[in-house]
């Protein structure tokens, strides 16, 4: 199965990814300089049962979103990043959009940074999810609250993509053909 991060800038979708597979997927010189997501990252990390899970994690930069676009084509299951500190940001609500017209109804919620806020904020951004997955694809998705620094809840959200993992969704055989390209060439 393919999980593809969507979210806003610094929510922390590259932590997770490697909090879950060990993998960081910023590998360019300028990623690491900057402490942002500028392409497509990748990672992987075998299941129990021999399958593997493919992590694709996109930037979350407003001026990224044809990269996040992109990596997001080709994904079953969407990972949603929120942290907890900010809630829902303009990014978040552009690349739900983005999810909602690429169909992808299959996904989970990682409330992120909850070693940095108190129990009520917790609280607060929690209900802030539920009224932004309202009237989504993603409504009534799981919502797991967790530290990407600590390791604290992440291993429930590690045993719901496992789970997820073993009983695929069937992809529709209909419609057009469609390939994401990412590159141009002259």
């Amino acid at each position: 199965m393919i999980i593809g991060t969507a979210g806003h800038i610094d929510h922390g979708k590259t932590s997770l990814v490697k909090a879950l597979t060990g993998v960081d997927a910023d590998r360019l010189k300028e990623e690491k300089a900057r402490g942002i997501t500028i392409d497509l990252g990748y990672a992987y990390t075998p299941l129990p049962n021999g399958e593997i899970l493919g992590f694709v994690d996109v930037p979350g930069h407003e001026k990224l979103v044809h990269n996040m676009l992109a990596g997001a084509t080709g994904i079953d299951f969407v990972l949603l990043v929120i942290a907890a500190d900010d809630g829902p940001m303009p990014q978040t609500r552009e690349h739900l959009a983005i999810l909602d017209l690429l169909g992808l109804n299959r996904g989970a919620v990682a409330l992120t940074k909850i070693d940095c806020v108190s129990e009520a904020r917790m609280a607060q951004a929690h209900a802030e999810i539920i009224s932004l997955l309202h009237d989504t694809a993603l409504e009534g998705s799981p919502i797991f609250p967790l530290s990407s620094v600590s390791g604290s809840g992440v291993d429930p959200l590690r045993h719901y993509l496992e789970e997820a993992a073993s009983s695929p969704a069937l992809r529709t055989q209909s419609g057009n053909f469609r390939l994401a390209v990412d590159r141009c060439f002259t």
